[in-house]
């Protein structure tokens, strides 16, 4: 009698178990979590509205969605504070993380740990070594990016007399050594400006003429400010800068406007990755040597990592895929675990009002 109790007893507990398993399930509603490098910043901001509108969208056609989005405020953009992040969303046994690393190496245990619990991990705009993630959505290849950033400088100078006998120096500023995209697009355009075509303009010593703020914006805006400073036409002069940064850049174009002693616009040449908003009244300005600037449809951006998140998590897609389909994104190839959102975008006069993000 006591065993035959005891068996229903057990048969009991363990449909209690299977039930509250199933509870946690949240009747079938699909966690999807994504954080920026960090927040505040007109960048991840626009990247954030695409994001949400295809959470709408997804909604919209019934599916089953709980978004959550944070990420360190921008003067605390560490590893660790992502960690912190990331650790209650593992808690929360959220489905998919979409994730922009701040240190891609020193992260990758605590996206092992997601995966090992069942999570789906992704992420976009810098991407991490392989074995901490499904796939990188890829909002350009580096070297159609240089390509792009190289073309505004060779275009801005050459229409200021510079040209093969007449060379160009040439600045770029980074963010970190660490960040693996900006250092990857950095290398593309040093290998761009080899090539025969673009050879006039060198960077003359990368020891002085790169540099490395990180993401700390008063530090930033210090370092364009002593870019801008060396900047004027004399051969141990700065002709031209690059910023690789939707931070970077705009701050070369303020820099420009707040300098005391401003160098000749006619002289000199600067362009960078910025958001339209960031860089519309410097391009616009006859008298600003930013002529033009180069990104990505951030939104668009956003907005595709938000539906290969969600067809990843339900299985739709894997690792392996050669192809995802992003709704009115249409089909987007996938390359070696990388989701390719499309060429980039040159910003100038011309354009620049057509973009508000």
């Amino acid at each position: 009698m006591k065993k035959g109790l005891l068996t229903v007893c057990l048969i009991l507990t363990i449909l209690c178990v299977v039930l509250t398993s199933c509870g946690q399930k949240d009747s079938g509603v699909l966690k999807i979590a994504m954080i920026p490098q960090f927040k505040g910043e007109n960048y991840f901001d626009a990247i954030k509205i695409g994001a949400e509108e295809a959470i709408a969208e997804l909604i919209g056609s019934g599916k089953k969605i709980e978004f959550f989005y944070d990420g360190p405020p921008q003067d605390q953009a560490t590893n660790q504070k992502q960690v912190d992040i990331l650790e209650g969303w593992i808690a929360q046994k959220v489905d998919v993380i979409i994730i922009c690393p701040n240190d891609p190496d020193a992260i990758i245990p605590t996206l092992k740990k997601a995966m090992d619990r069942g999570i789906k991990v992704m992420t976009y705009d810098t991407d991490c070594p392989p074995e901490g993630r499904e796939l990188f959505v890829n909002q350009a290849m580096s070297g159609d990016l240089a390509e792009a950033l190289v073309k505004v400088i060779a275009d801005g100078l050459s229409s200021k007399g510079y040209g093969p006998g007449n060379t160009a120096n040439l600045a770029i500023v980074h963010t970190t050594k660490t960040d693996t995209t900006t250092m990857d697009w950095g290398h593309s355009v040093l290998k761009t400006i080899a090539r025969s075509e673009y050879n006039w303009i060198v960077v003359k010593n990368q020891d002085t003429d790169m540099y490395f703020p990180g993401w700390d914006e008063t530090t930033t805006q210090a370092q364009c400010g002593t870019v801008i400073g060396r900047m004027g036409p004399g051969p141990d002069q700065i002709q031209a800068a690059i910023g690789l940064s939707s931070m970077s850049a705009p701050a070369l174009g303020s820099s420009y406007e707040a300098a005391s002693q401003k160098p000749d616009h006619n002289k000199i040449s600067i362009t960078g990755l910025a958001t339209p908003n960031a860089i519309n009244s410097y391009v616009k300005s006859p008298e600003n040597p930013m002529d033009a600037g180069v990104l990505w449809n951030c939104m668009d951006l956003g907005y595709l990592c938000i539906y290969t998140g969600y067809l990843l998590a339900t299985g739709e897609i894997n690792g392996s895929s050669s192809s995802v389909n992003a709704n009115r994104m249409g089909t987007k190839e996938i390359v070696d675990g990388m989701v390719l959102l499309g060429p980039a975008l040159i910003f100038d006069k011309n354009n620049v009002d057509k973009y508000d993000y």
